[in-house]
């Protein structure tokens, strides 16, 4: 645990350094008419077509799971867009100079637009991304299942968007696109309540020497500034394991005479609507929260006059849960509540 306290403190302070000199570099700018865009024309023909209706289009089948977004200076918000494809539907080949490496080549694009009144419009954004994946010969397996990453390269204000994603072949004789919609809030519009981003249990998280400068394509993980992080897609555990959850909490204020923050933070654990467990309060003076949770309750044993006779610390049993995250800002009084679903395996 001493480690990880140090950990985190480092995680505090370069991410706050980072965030700091990179602010104002990459604000959203609107595409102009004209400017040359990043859209090989095969596949903009594509979004041009099938975005009115939102119309997938599966050449190479895949399937988007969620966007997750984090704070940035001024505001503005950082977000990752998660996406799943089976090993099989890359196309996996090696070659005879390295027979044991196989590999699979694709292009990704991604186009953002604004969504006004359930419309969406101007064109803020778009790139490309090669999409390069190598796979060891001996232990592929074809049917398994990852996830992948993007992280746009800019940060938008709070509003409404339509992500435009698309997989291609270097030859562009397969094209796959999926439509989603999104949104992303105002963080100046908090007024005397606390928030947070989405929330979610990572298997890994580490620290890289520098900010990405290049955009990538991640698999089973996600860069933000320098942290690498690799989110628990199905929120399903061992209850042997622990949760990790990673989170920002947002709306909180600074004490006046010291700057310092002050936040109380409560775990409960809740099944079929019933509190089964419930953390002590605890007090951390930063936004970021990095925090391990034992899937564990205590069983309470009584006498027939109803005085505690035992106490046991017993694994959480199998099925679903809710964890409710119980936000408080000491400094302001300002209140939150969030949850966590997830489920406990055998």
């Amino acid at each position: 645990m001493k480690t990880r306290t140090i950990f985190i403190l480092s995680l505090i302070v370069l991410l706050a350094f980072a965030l700091q000199l990179t602010a104002g570099k990459d604000n959203p700018v609107v595409e102009k008419k004209g400017q040359s865009l990043k859209i090989a024309p095969q596949v903009a023909a594509v979004m041009d077509a099938d975005m009115p209706l939102r119309k997938n289009r599966g050449d190479i089948p895949m399937a988007y799971l969620r966007t997750l977004y984090l704070p940035f200076q001024q505001n503005q918000v950082y977000p990752v867009f998660l996406f799943q494809v089976k090993n099989a539907d890359l196309g996996f080949t090696a070659s005879a100079e390295a027979p044991g490496l196989l590999k699979a080549s694709h292009y990704a694009f991604i186009r953002v637009y604004r969504v006004e009144n359930g419309i969406a419009g101007e064109i803020v954004k778009e790139h490309f991304i090669r999409f390069d994946q190598e796979e060891a010969q001996q232990g592929f397996q074809p049917e398994a299942l990852n996830y992948y990453s993007i992280y746009s390269g800019d940060f938008f204000p709070g509003g409404n968007y339509l992500l435009a994603l698309a997989l291609s072949t270097p030859d562009y004789a397969k094209i796959s696109t999926s439509y989603v919609e999104f949104s992303l809030p105002d963080f100046s519009q908090l007024k005397d309540q606390l928030v947070t981003t989405p929330i979610f249990s990572v298997s890994s998280l580490q620290m890289i020497p520098a900010a990405e400068t290049k955009m990538s394509v991640h698999k089973n993980s996600f860069v933000y500034n320098t942290l690498l992080m690799s989110p628990v897609m199905n929120n399903e555990f061992k209850a042997s394991g622990s949760l990790d959850l990673f989170y920002f909490i947002l709306g909180a204020k600074p004490d006046g005479a010291t700057n310092a923050m002050s936040l109380q933070i409560t775990y409960k654990f809740m099944k079929d609507g019933k509190e089964i467990n419930k953390l002590a309060p605890q007090t951390v003076n930063s936004p970021i929260v990095s925090q391990p949770i034992a899937l564990t309750f205590t069983e309470v044993t009584k006498d027939a006059k109803g005085k505690e006779m035992e106490r046991k610390e017993k694994l959480l049993e199998p099925g679903d849960y809710v964890l409710g995250i119980e936000l408080l800002d000491n400094v302001s009084k300002a209140k939150g509540i969030q949850e966590f679903k997830f489920k406990i395996t055998l």
